[in-house]
Formats: C-alpha cells, sequence, structure tokens
C-alpha cells in the first residue's frame, strides 16, 4: 500500500465507529486551546512535545480514545508558531503525519508546525 493512503483508511475506519468520530487531521484551534489528534493503535503511551514545552517527553501526554488507537490532548497555546512531534512508548520519535507546515528538526526528521492565531 503506498504510504500516501494509509490515512484514508483510518479515517474510514475511526469515521464508523462512532456518532462523532476524532478524524486524524492537522491541529485545530477549539475554545479549550489547540487539539491534537495521532492514530497509533500499537502504542502504550503518546506524548506531545514541542517548542512550547522545551520539549518534555512527559509534559503533555495524549488520552487514548476507545479502542482504535485514537490519541487527543487539547493544550492552550499562545498566539505565535509552534514546533512539535509525538513521542511512543517514552522512546520513539515520529513527525506528526498531518500540520501545517514542517520544518526540518536537524536529525533527519520533521518537526510539526502549528501557527496560534490572536
Amino acid at each position: 500500500m503506498r504510504a500516501g493512503y494509509w490515512w484514508i483508511i483510518v479515517a474510514a475506519i475511526v469515521g464508523t465507529s462512532c456518532a462523532a468520530p476524532i478524524r486524524p487531521a492537522a491541529p485545530l484551534m477549539t475554545p479549550s486551546g489547540v487539539r491534537f489528534v495521532l492514530m497509533s493503535s500499537d502504542a502504550h503511551t503518546v506524548a506531545l512535545a514541542g517548542s512550547f514545552n522545551q520539549w518534555s517527553a512527559s509534559a503533555n501526554p495524549l488520552v487514548r480514545e476507545g479502542s482504535r488507537g485514537v490519541w487527543t490532548i487539547v493544550v492552550p497555546l499562545p498566539p505565535g508558531e509552534h514546533l512539535f512531534m509525538y513521542i511512543l512508548d517514552g522512546t520513539q520519535w515520529i513527525s506528526p503525519p498531518f500540520a501545517e507546515d514542517y520544518i526540518d528538526d536537524g536529525f533527519g526528521a520533521k518537526n510539526g508546525v502549528v501557527v496560534v492565531r490572536p
């Protein structure tokens, strides 16, 4: 399967699992902050690390929603541009599959970019 099409299959599975599905997407502004969503059915823990938390692997743990491997968190962020990545099981840093933009991280991967507008 081509790598670019996996998210369509994941979205279809998640979309049929509940009345108000959580779909993989770029970070989204909500009244409470920015909502981050990651799909990972194999992970035991997922954390959000970024320029807003000094790249901490423990400051912003995501919560697993149901049994399909959907992980979410809402983080209040100030206006501006913020870089981020996800950390699976405390050791595996992964580039976000969805972001507004991407910037090389200097280690061979890409940081996601989320822009919080005033």
